[in-house]
Parts: C-alpha cells; structure tokens; sequence
C-alpha cells in the first residue's frame, strides 16, 4: 500500500514495515523500519563504494590533507586537482582554518592532474612547515604533516576507499547518526569560534533553537518508529532550505538549533517565520492515520555586544522558545 504525504512517500508492506522514499531533492537517502527493530540507513551513493565492485574498479589516489590539531579536528578536505586552493583565514580562501596566527592567505596547494601536490607560502607572517621545516616551496609526499599556525595538517595520496573511510570517521564523530544534523558537542565548538570572529569584526550573529510541539504525544500515540521519522523528515526538510554556510544540530531530543551567519535579529525572525511554514505544510502517515506537527522557536541575535558569550545567547533564546510555549506553541519569539 502507498500513501503520499507532501515530502514523503510512505509506502507500507504485509509485514508492516514502512518504507520511506525522500523527496526527489533527496531521492537518493532512504531507510527501512520494522515495527520491531532500530531505524536501519542505507549510505549515501555519492561517498559509498559498494564492495561487489572494488575488484573491477580502477584504483584512484585521492590528494587530501586531514586537521590534526586545530581547528577541526578530523575534518578531511579533498585537494582538486588540475586546481590551484589556497588555504588561510580569510572566509574567502579555498580552505578556511580558524586560527589567529594564520595569515588571511597562508598557503597554497598547487594540486596537478597526477595529484602530485606542491604547497607553496605566500608571504604568511609565521611561515609554513613541513615535517618541521619551514619552506617556500615544496612537492608533497604521502603522510607529511604541515604546519600552518596552530592548526597541523596531514597529508595523504591514498586511494579512494581510503578517502572514503576517512570521511566516515569524521562524520560519524561529528553529526547525529538518526537525523544527519551536526552533533551538540559539533555545534557548541563552531558557535564559539563563529561568535568570536562576529564580536572581532562586529557583525550580527544569530541563533535559532527549535522544539518540536508535543513530540511525546506523537511518541506515545503513534510510537516511537513514527517519532524518529518525524525527527529524521523535520532534520532533512530544515537542511534542504539552509545556505551552506548556515549550520544546523540536533541538540538532544526533539530540540534542534541552527546558527546563521552576518544575520540580523530581523532577517533572523524572517527566515523563523519561513521554516515555521515549512514545518507546518509537513505531513505524517502510518497505517492507522496522518498526522502533522508543529514547532516553537526562540531567536537571539549578537548585535552591537548585546552578548558576552555563545552561552548567553543560548540561554536568552531557549527563554523565548519557553515564552512560545507558554503562549500556545506554534510560533517565533525574538
């Protein structure tokens, strides 16, 4: 039996079993779940190399450099080749690390076709180092460790399982294995280095905390399978609308945050008031009925040094999603 809802489609076999197929933006993610068992995630197409074909397949070496210290530790980012990216602390520079004593445009990875690599300095005020020694220009070899500030990165030339198999560690220490939003633990260390770079150059700053309305009712009433479908569809809806830049986490339970760059307390309430629409226009099926739900939002934006820490801001816009709940859910409070 199949049931549309307006960003699913449920589709429910003779063992009870639901089927959720995503929107056609995320036709590629989709789960199974049994009335009996834990939600089970097929893994994205794009990062999975399935085993059946490893044989056939051609072995590729992947150029890529992993944060060893600094910044964000674990975070794998792929060097493109037949492409010049330069790396720095301008938001502007192909590889953005967050650190005081890195020049605007510290390096730059010159990576060719055959992925041999050579790092170049530009001029940087403390120099760059590799395996020690600081150069000016230097070829790449597999597991060399560049220095750049405080942020130490590893070089690697593997092949693309190897790649793969890095990605995957550092996703799973980063995001929610249920819903794909970043972690708490995630969030919590990028909103202090996001606030620190605001309150330097003095621009706004905002952070929006989502409660998901009478989420233990829907637990209770339809179960807990049905629940984490909820959460999963909410998480993947609220991610799809969000710039690249815009970060997103599950913070524990049904409470999700989001923090958004350069943005005012204005604009802030606008983009709330959207996805409070969005949220809405959501519908659940199971076999026994549909259903929707709701969400409440608190804002808080740094503006004009109004906040002395993330904490404080944290703190000022859970007191508005609890004023949104006090008067009657459903609603943003700024």
């Amino acid at each position: 039996m199949k049931r549309h809802c307006q960003s699913e489609l449920f589709i429910y076999n003779e063992n009870n079993c639901i089927q959720v197929v995503a929107s056609t933006k995320q036709r590629n993610k989709w789960w199974n779940v049994s009335q009996d068992s834990a939600p089970q995630f097929q893994r994205d197409e794009e990062t999975t190399i399935h085993a059946a074909h490893v044989n056939e397949a051609k072995v590729v070496h992947v150029p890529y450099v992993v944060v060893l210290a600094g910044d964000v530790s674990g975070r794998v980012i792929r060097l493109k080749p037949g492409r010049q990216m330069d790396a720095g602390r301008s938001r502007n520079c192909d590889i953005f690390l967050d650190d005081q004593n890195i020049s605007r445009r510290h390096s730059r990875f010159v990576v060719h076709a055959n992925g041999d690599t050579i790092l170049e300095d530009l001029d940087s005020t403390n120099g760059t180092l590799v395996n020690g020694k600081k150069i000016d220009s230097v070829k790449l070899c597999d597991g060399d460790r560049i220095c750049l500030g405080n942020v130490i990165l590893r070089y690697s030339l593997k092949d693309d399982l190897e790649f793969v198999f890095q990605q995957e560690l550092f996703e799973k220490a980063t995001k929610d294995p249920l819903t794909g939003a970043h972690n708490k633990a995630f969030f919590l260390d990028a909103f202090q280095k996001e606030f620190n770079y605001h309150s330097r150059y003095e621009k706004p700053l905002s952070v929006l905390i989502f409660d998901l309305d009478n989420f233990k009712k829907i637990n209770d009433v339809y179960g807990h399978v049905n629940g984490d479908i909820v959460l999963k569809t909410f998480a993947e809806q609220i991610i799809s609308c969000l710039r690249k830049e815009d970060l997103f986490a599950r913070f524990g339970g049904e409470e999700f945050m989001a923090l958004f760059r350069n943005t005012t307390k204005e604009t802030a309430l606008r983009i709330g008031g959207k996805l409070l629409e969005l949220v809405r226009a959501m519908k659940f099926s199971t076999p026994s009925a549909e259903f929707q739900t709701s969400v409440t939002i608190g804002v808080a934006t740094l503006e004009n040094d109004n906040f002395d820490s993330p904490q404080s801001m944290i703190v000022c816009a859970d007191s508005r999603l609890y004023q949104g709940k006090q008067n009657g859910k459903d609603q943003v409070v700024g």
